[in-house]
């Protein structure tokens, strides 16, 4: 697991030697942790899509006057059922699992405020992918109990994915407090394909697009425009899923493992909410959503919820 890890942080480092040419004054860089946990809800459950943790770099570039965001993201997610207490096939809802990946981003913003944004990562389910170690080291130094069924997790399988975004905003004024915008995206790949619908509900103060923390996109490659000193706004993101693969339910694509390994049958469609609040100002943004999930895997005994946080820093 540490050389999957060290792989990708090195593709971060090497990303980070590349000079900008950007204007005096203007943020190019933004370096952000994002942490994905339901124990920050405090009601002692631990289940699911237990943890998550990301680090991105974005960098910024301007094309035919257009500004373009470029971010390049090492991140691990972590699965286990709802019963803690494994001691056999029966016990699991939901299969254990680990997904660790390196994710190339790249958003533009087309005319009319819109949004447009691909990805392209690699990552691997399975043992090698640490989510058994990360666990078991950070449940044994807070004290918490241990899951007793990581023998029956999901087998090792390594797999590349691609997706498309496309947001366009409805309703937006220059003095507006309220933004109505629509989001499609599609990931196809070895390790997830998907459809998801959705739209965001923006209350608060904040910026186009293009400048918006909602996107990460407070880096600039040159002047910046902008409308506002600082963002504060409410954000609510409800989105139906269509599931056509998810590995971390049914295994590696090309590769399904032991018979040990314990999976399931993905859920079709899927409910998703993301309810959120974000700020940014100068060199900081903050965004802390709280989200609620229907099942992913048949079997699954109930819903999941969970808290996201993000902090993110800017520099020349």
């Amino acid at each position: 697991m540490r050389k999957q890890i060290l792989i990708y942080l090195f593709f971060l480092l090497a990303i980070t030697t590349h000079a900008q040419n950007v204007k005096p004054g203007a943020y190019s860089k933004e370096i952000s942790f994002t942490t994905d946990n339901d124990a920050y809800l405090f009601n002692k459950n631990d289940a699911y899509y237990t943890n998550g943790f990301f680090f991105e770099l974005r960098t910024a570039k301007e094309k035919n006057e257009k500004k373009i965001i470029q971010a390049y993201e090492v991140g691990q997610m972590i699965y286990t059922p709802l019963d803690r207490k494994t001691t056999g096939p029966t016990d699991i809802d939901r299969p254990y699992c680990g997904y660790l990946f390196f994710q190339y981003k790249r958003t533009s913003f087309p005319k009319n405020n819109a949004v447009l944004q691909y990805t392209a990562g690699v990552g691997e389910v399975g043992m090698a992918s640490g989510g058994e170690a990360v666990q078991n080291g950070y449940h044994k130094l807070l004290g918490y109990g241990r899951f007793t069924g990581w023998q029956y997790q999901v087998q090792n399988a390594f797999g590349a994915d691609v997706g498309a975004t496309y947001a366009k905003t409805f309703l937006d004024h220059d003095s507006s407090w309220l933004k109505l915008m629509p989001v499609a995206q599609a990931n196809l790949g070895m390790n997830f394909t998907n459809a998801r619908l959705g739209t965001y509900l923006c209350i608060g103060m904040f910026e186009n697009n293009s400048n918006s923390a909602l996107w990460n996109a407070h880096v600039q490659a040159g002047s910046k425009n902008i409308r506002r000193k600082y963002e504060l706004f409410f954000y609510w993101y409800p989105q139906v899923i269509l599931q056509g693969y998810n590995a971390t339910v049914q295994g590696g694509l090309l590769s399904k493992g032991t018979s040990a390994a314990v999976l399931a049958e993905i859920a079709r469609w899927m409910f998703q909410e993301n309810i959120g609040l974000c700020y940014a100002q100068g060199r900081w943004s903050t965004n802390i959503a709280y989200i609620y999930q229907t099942k992913e895997a048949v079997s699954q005994t109930k819903a999941q919820r969970y808290v996201s946080a993000q902090v993110s820093y800017r520099l020349h």
